[in-house]
């Protein structure tokens, strides 16, 4: 651990902005521990102290990783990050309209793990519009856009449109999965 420690505070220059940061270890695995910095009270950038992000240092030989925003807390290895397979029905795993959670990583708006988008071209007081709605595993069919919404009798998509992870009250940008639908209509 001190040997960790030793090599992220080793990699920073001799500056006066880094006087008084503290480096506190994690162990991560048998190769990998991360490693917290924090500024000293009135030290930083800001002159605030407080979270000055964290690096991964690796055995063996000993590498310090680039730093990185956040705390170590929020780290997780390469395998860590690797998403499970998801398991599809054969009857839409060949459908153009699947969209999986997995190939979408971080940006992946909904709590189920894979729909079919469906788009439908309508015609509304001689205005051509787009109907983007989403098939999820259970059967049910959620409006995905505004004109499915307000043109058809589908499902609020409330009930499967993840939360925001960071912002309590908000929801995880949806775009990508409106846009992959309407895609289908072209």
């Amino acid at each position: 651990m001190t040997q960790a420690e030793d090599a992220a505070q080793a990699e920073l220059p001799n500056a006066p902005i880094w006087k008084g940061m503290t480096f506190k270890g994690v162990v991560v695995d048998e190769s990998e521990i991360c490693v917290d910095r924090t500024w000293a009270p009135g030290g930083g950038p800001e002159k605030l102290g407080g979270n000055a992000g964290y690096v991964v240092v690796s055995f063996p030989p000993v590498a310090v990783g680039n730093p990185q925003d956040g705390t170590c807390a929020e780290y997780a290895p390469a395998e860590a990050k690797a998403a499970a397979k998801v398991e599809v029905p054969a009857a839409v795993a060949n459908d153009p309209g699947l969209l999986i959670s997995t190939e979408f990583g971080d940006k992946w708006p909904l709590t189920v793990p894979y729909v079919v988008a469906h788009c439908e071209n309508i015609t509304v007081s001689s205005r051509p519009l787009k109907v983007a709605t989403v098939d999820a595993p259970d059967g049910k069919t959620y409006a995905a856009n505004g004109t499915a919404k307000d043109h058809g009798n589908y499902l609020d998509i409330d009930p499967i449109w993840a939360p925001h992870p960071d912002v309590t009250g908000l929801k995880v940008d949806i775009s990508p999965v409106i846009d992959a639908a309407l895609e289908l209509c072209n």
